[in-house]
């Protein structure tokens, strides 16, 4: 299954349901694999392949789940895998940014009303030597031994979209929580490669 496409003008409701995921980032045009075992997002789910297959991931401010971070990745259910026993196993293919701006319903799972957010785009030229050093830098990683995904590196050089190169780089370089969400929380594309080299730069001394 690849995981590079662009998935950006896929239609985003106003409302949706949201599985709340400490430590898991969704970032655009990437996959994330999921194991659905609670009651609660079982329903979500069946909610979810009964109508449009979108899901968004937020992060919890604290456990409590109280308070969430405004800011999170709306995934496609692009493969889902329903078990005996109910559980189910899913890959979301990651669509949208969006921002939770209100709540229809908390309970037995939450459904947001989001707003897609945009990134600000800057072209390819523009960002090209922070481009040059990502790809060194993950030469430099695959070199050290660091698994990476099979052709990572030639088919990140392969996409035009310095947006999606930065997103496929950041769910795939970064294990920091609050720094992915960070990175998915910059909308400005230049500074959100900027900031993500700089963490590989740290990462790789």
């Amino acid at each position: 299954m690849s995981m590079f496409f662009d998935a950006s003008e896929t239609p985003i409701a106003d409302t949706m349901p949201v599985m709340v995921l400490g430590g898991a980032t969704l970032f655009p045009n990437t996959l994330l694999p999921l194991f659905i075992f609670e009651t609660r997002y079982r329903s979500m789910l069946k909610c979810a392949l009964e109508t449009d297959r979108l899901i968004a991931i937020a992060q919890p401010e604290d456990d409590s789940e109280k308070r969430l971070r405004n800011v999170g990745g709306v995934g496609l259910i692009r493969a889902c895998v329903q078990n005996k026993d109910g559980t189910s196993h899913l890959v979301l293919q990651g669509v949208q940014r969006v921002r939770f701006s209100d709540w229809d319903q908390l309970k037995p799972f939450r459904i947001a009303k989001v707003e897609v957010l945009r990134s600000i785009p800057i072209a390819k030229t523009t960002g090209s030597d922070l481009l040059t050093e990502l790809l060194g830098i993950v030469t430099r990683l695959k070199m050290s031994g660091v698994a990476l995904p099979d052709q990572f590196e030639e088919q990140l050089a392969a996409i035009d979209s310095v947006d999606i190169v930065t997103d496929i780089a950041c769910a795939t370089l970064v294990s920091d929580p609050l720094r992915r969400q960070a990175l998915l929380e910059e909308l400005d594309s230049f500074k959100r490669l900027e900031f993500l080299v700089s963490i590989l730069r740290s990462q790789s001394r």
